[in-house]
């Protein structure tokens, strides 16, 4: 006797989600990367103290909701090749 994996497939809100999250995470890159190159600028540091830490702030955000979303991605990515046929 063999058992048999038990295969859950996607809801219709994860395939959406799914389906969605590569644009969001290039549009989270694509933010990151403005974002540095504004920070590299050489007149940058000479902006105020609240500009420079809004910035660094932002830029650790970006930062976690990639990892967030790259995470979401591949979870939703193997549950998707697990249900598959």
């Amino acid at each position: 006797m063999t058992k048999e994996k038990t295969r859950t497939k996607l809801s219709y809100k994860e395939s959406r989600e799914l389906e969605a999250l590569p644009k969001e995470i290039e549009a989270l890159e694509a933010e990151q990367h403005a974002l540095a190159a504004k920070m590299s600028e050489a007149d940058y540091y000479k902006q105020g103290a609240e500009t420079l830490k809004a910035d660094q702030q932002r830029s650790a955000g970006i930062e976690a909701l990639l990892h967030e979303k790259l995470e979401r991605w591949e979870a939703l990515e193997a549950r998707a090749k697990a249900a598959a046929p």
